[in-house]
């Protein structure tokens, strides 16, 4: 099992929500932590603060993921900083309801570009130099609306059946030196536009009948990258939603 203590983990979409909750995680494991936002500076700010004070050296760094640049950028600063880059934590990416009656190219464009462009573009990244380094784990957020698409949310579900696509090229492409994985959240987070009712519903499919919390989501992130014998896998965190 791989001891995670002092090793350099970069968060996207580090800064908020399930984002935060696994880089405190990492925190409390012992990991060096880059926090990464686009513009939710404040909360990065606050997630930089908890972090500090769970005992890790920590920074945060904004950039645009969806260019190939501030991936860069965001790879550059890391090693300025820590000198290497030992785990990505691919969370970066954006939601809301497309329905298809409404659904416009440029809707289809942002959910693809926030939500499998971005994770791309930080993963090749990234994997690169960790291939280069001889070693490196990368951990993709994906949903098991990747498996399971969503009709109000087509774009977005599309976008996730790529990051799984993804996660399994790049642990061929990568292997051996770097493993990649990903975790496929169910109902867990209430979106900011989601209806509760909805919520509800897919709660109720779930084999557990119950909600999971952020905090299983961070667990399962922990898992996949102390176990070095794992790559290429989905893990569901869902509550045997897929089951159902």
């Amino acid at each position: 099992m791989t001891d995670l203590r002092g090793q350099v983990a970069v968060v996207t979409g580090g800064a908020r929500r399930l984002g935060a909750c696994v880089a405190l995680a990492l925190a409390r494991a012992g990991c060096k932590l880059v926090v990464h936002y686009r513009s939710s500076r404040e909360a990065a700010l606050a997630t930089l603060a908890d972090a500090q004070a769970a005992g890790a050296e920590a920074i945060t760094v904004a950039g645009d993921l969806t260019q190939p640049r501030e991936a860069d950028a965001l790879l550059d600063a890391t090693l300025q900083h820590f000198g290497c880059a030992d785990i990505l934590i691919a969370n970066a990416g954006t939601f809301r309801r497309t329905p298809i009656d409404t659904l416009s190219t440029t809707d289809w464009d942002e959910m693809l570009d926030a939500n499998l462009r971005a994770t791309f573009l930080c993963a090749l990244r990234f994997g690169l130099h960790m291939r280069r380094a001889g070693r490196g784990s990368i951990v993709a957020l994906a949903d098991v609306a990747g498996l399971r698409p969503w009709a109000d949310y087509l774009p977005y579900s599309v976008a996730k059946a790529g990051v799984i696509a993804l996660t399994q090229g790049l642990a061929k492409a990568l292997a051996p030196q770097v493993r990649v994985n990903a975790v496929a959240p169910g109902p867990v987070l209430v979106p900011d536009d989601f209806d509760q009712a909805a919520h509800d519903r897919e709660v109720a499919r779930t084999l557990l009948r119950r909600s999971g919390h952020p905090e299983h989501v961070a667990s399962a992130v922990l898992e996949l990258l102390r176990n070095d014998y794992i790559t290429g896998v989905l893990l569901p965190v869902d509550g045997g939603r897929l089951l159902a």
